[in-house]
């Protein structure tokens, strides 16, 4: 009787049973229950019902001279009263009310998000990177391969030329080598990528001011140094460039197992995200 009450007058009033739970803070599960006639509400939960149904609460209860204040005495005294948790806060995210402090995942912006729906979105972003990190082993395979075989091209050309086995010698080794550098760029997860632009970022000095008159002299003048220093400061970025790679190239022959083997065993671990 008391359900069906509940399940009419819920109804009349446009609510679906989360909203009318989170009015009287409980759980949808509660309310749901309530309708079905497998738990009665406390007395407590029905007088608020009436504030928030606005009937008398013998309509609620299908009987005839209820009082709110004088029932509310009785059932804290002599009934059992369903104990009503607090509620810190509504999920951000799946929208449930949060009863226990542990339940909170995280806060941000002044939204708290349950454990649950952080551990899934830690969970998903977890996913992502590894599905990156299998994406730039396949292109690192794939640009690294492609270098390594136009380097042994040319070395088999140089060889057919001159006749010495010199030439596929030193396109093997720049090749090995190139394939190491551009792999260990393209996985993410060492410190080649990061040192090559480095050393690249050293070729950009600044240049000292220039002194000149206000007439045509001092003009070309002006315009001849600029041009210098913008000469001198290409050559030396060009040259810091080259460095750069170089020395990645060199280091990157022995850094790369390593890197292979961290992104197959730990692809989720990475620096950059191609």
């Amino acid at each position: 009787m008391i359900g069906d009450n509940i399940k009419r007058l819920r109804m009349e009033k446009g609510m679906t049973q989360k909203e009318l739970a989170d009015k009287l803070f409980v759980t949808a599960q509660a309310v749901s229950r309530w309708e079905n006639g497998e738990v009665e509400p406390s007395v407590s939960t029905v007088a608020e019902m009436t504030r928030i149904f606005n009937v008398p609460g013998d309509v609620i209860l299908g009987i005839e001279g209820f009082n709110s204040q004088t029932e509310t005495v009785v059932e804290t005294k002599y009934v059992y009263q369903e104990q009503v948790k607090p509620v810190l806060g509504i999920c951000g995210s799946c929208h449930n009310p949060i009863y226990e402090k542990e339940k909170i995942g995280s806060q941000s912006r002044g939204n708290l998000y349950c454990k649950d729906c952080v551990d899934k979105r830690d969970e998903t972003e977890k996913q992502n990177t590894i599905a990156k990190a299998i994406r730039r082993r396949k292109l690192s395979f794939f640009l690294g391969g492609l270098f390594l075989a136009i380097a042994l091209i040319v070395g088999i050309s140089n060889t057919v030329e001159t006749h010495s086995v010199i030439g596929v010698l030193e396109g093997l080794l720049v090749g090995v080598i190139g394939f190491c550098y551009i792999s260990c760029c393209l996985l993410g997860n060492n410190f080649i990528g990061e040192m090559t632009l480095t050393i690249f970022s050293w070729g950009f000095v600044k240049m000292p001011g220039v002194i000149f008159t206000l007439d045509l002299d001092g003009i070309v003048w002006l315009l001849t140094v600029k041009l210098l220093f913008w000469i001198l400061g290409f050559a030396l970025a060009i040259f810091f460039l080259g460095l750069g790679i170089v020395l990645g190239g060199i280091l990157s022959i022995f850094v790369y197992p390593f890197a292979l083997k961290k992104n197959l065993k730990h692809p989720e671990l990475s620096d950059f995200n191609l």
